[in-house]
């Protein structure tokens, strides 16, 4: 809930973060509305999450506190209507903002994990996964760190972004979760 309440001051202060971004404006495949705007760092800061890069490494890349970064990060969620970085991830990948990251992955995943790695992309907790999936949170623990382990991913973002650009998790896949 405050999360919305946030989102209704900032929208009556008129206080959008509109520079510019690798994207086309227009109507948005997620939700039928605009196109987000990202300023070039909150980009950049994104496109190094999808990498799988750490807060500290963005942080030493753009000469700056992780704290900093953080923000950032919290700028670009909002920005994109995302509850967490890999859900921001998926939804950049969905609108064609990281299309032109290197695919590197293995495909062949089970498809407990491929569900798994949706779940992730759809931004959701490990103990939210367990109540969806029926299973015990250490369980699903197990089942993310196994997942980013057979991808090759540094953490969960990282993960999402390597799944999506293999195609194993395939945006409405997620939509639908």
């Amino acid at each position: 809930m405050a999360r919305s309440r946030r989102y209704e001051r900032r929208g009556q202060r008129g206080g959008q973060h509109v520079v510019t971004a690798p994207v086309s404006s227009g109507p948005s495949p997620v939700g039928g509305g605009p196109v987000p705007y990202l300023t070039d760092t909150q980009t950049l800061v994104l496109r190094r999450f999808a990498e799988g890069h750490t807060c500290r490494q963005i942080a030493r890349e753009l000469g700056v506190s992780e704290i900093t970064v953080r923000g950032y990060s919290q700028r670009l969620q909002q920005a994109l209507d995302a509850e967490t970085v890999p859900h921001a991830v998926h939804l950049a990948h969905q609108l064609g903002m990281l299309s032109d990251l290197p695919k590197r992955t293995r495909r062949g995943l089970p498809p407990e994990q491929v569900e798994v790695l949706r779940l992730v992309a759809a931004g959701l907790s490990n103990a939210r996964i367990a109540e969806v999936l029926d299973r015990p949170v250490y369980t699903v623990s197990d089942q993310v760190k196994r997942l980013r382990q057979r991808l090759g991913a540094r953490d969960r973002s990282h993960a999402v972004a390597l799944g999506m650009a293999a195609g194993l998790v395939r945006p409405q896949d997620v939509n639908a979760a």
